[in-house]
């Protein structure tokens, strides 16, 4: 049994309501020596936790337990199973799955067995073939060469970039770089690469506060500054408006109810992906502000009106 597993596992008990551990249970449940289930618990104390007294020995029942004070774990054993049945839905091989269930304690891995956690879209897996190269660019700092086709009929181009930031979205690996030769921020799709090379060149630090850039997005647009966003506003009516009143689509969104009517608003710096994300509702979605926002949307509605004309 690997120390990551009883790790987890000593974190996993504690964070159940009144629980507690012995390191007689972790030692004889692992097969380890007390000796070793207690420099565990160390590593817990002293690693993990914020503060080492955030864990108490309770000598009257010679049980570890969470201080009384806090809630540091409250949340900690929900968000930790959701984000492993994430992590083994966008896996994508048998291998990858069971790497991850070898690490986790039989308790989590029962739960787990329950979870259905279901991605709605999930890259067919070309782009993971330069997961690997594009993790070395960023240990070591380097640039990386991409040979890249912005769809699948058109030229092949070859980019020199400064990787910044790996994102994920919706299933898809997307890298967020500094493109050296159109010198400008550009996201590049791993899965249309044919080819990802690194670089002699070291890597540059091209933006302060990348991740205030990346937060002006909505999807993978994004603008130039950290504040280059205006707030776009849309609005919803029956099962759509219960469906969308559930969901979190900005961190900074902006909501209310109106005879019936969900209105829901927010900060980006494109409409675009917002404007597709719209139209997949139907007749029971529509945009209210800005101009340009609504203009966008009536004129793909127009398109798509256009085209079934044609069949």
């Amino acid at each position: 049994m690997s120390q990551t597993e009883r790790v987890f596992d000593i974190l996993y008990q504690l964070s159940k309501s009144g629980g507690n551990i012995t390191l007689k249970t972790i030692a004889e449940h692992y097969g380890v020596s007390t000796r070793q289930a207690a420099r565990d618990i160390e590593y817990v104390r002293y690693r993990i936790m914020p503060d080492p007294e955030n864990i108490i020995f309770d000598r009257k029942r010679r049980v570890y337990r969470l201080n009384d004070d806090v809630s540091i774990l409250s949340r900690w054993r929900e968000d930790m199973l959701v984000s492993f049945a994430v992590l083994r839905a966008m896996s994508g091989s048998a291998v990858g799955k069971n790497e991850i269930d070898n690490n986790l304690p039989l308790s989590m891995r029962n739960i787990l067995s329950h979870i259905d956690y279901r991605v709605p879209v999930k890259s067919r897996g070309e782009d993971e073939v330069w997961l690997s190269v594009v993790f070395e660019a960023f240990e070591k700092d380097r640039s990386v060469v991409i040979h890249y086709r912005k769809t699948p009929e058109s030229e092949m181009e070859i980019r020199h970039a400064d990787p910044l930031k790996l994102v994920n979205y919706q299933g898809f690996w997307y890298l967020f770089s500094y493109d050296r030769d159109r010198r400008a921020l550009r996201t590049f799709r791993l899965s249309r690469a044919e080819k990802v090379l690194i670089a002699d060149e070291p890597s540059l630090e091209h933006y302060e506060n990348i991740s205030g850039i990346l937060g002006s997005s909505y999807g993978m647009f994004f603008g130039e500054e950290a504040d280059d966003r205006i707030w776009y506003t849309m609005r919803f009516s029956g099962n759509s408006a219960l469906r969308v009143s559930a969901e979190v689509w900005h961190d900074e969104q902006k909501s209310s109810w109106n005879s019936g009517v969900y209105e829901l608003s927010f900060p980006a710096a494109s409409p675009v992906e917002i404007v597709s994300r719209l139209l997949s509702f139907g007749p029971e979605a529509w945009p209210v502000a800005p101009k340009e926002f609504v203009q966008a949307y009536w004129d793909s509605v127009k398109r798509m009106a256009a085209r079934i004309s044609h069949l």
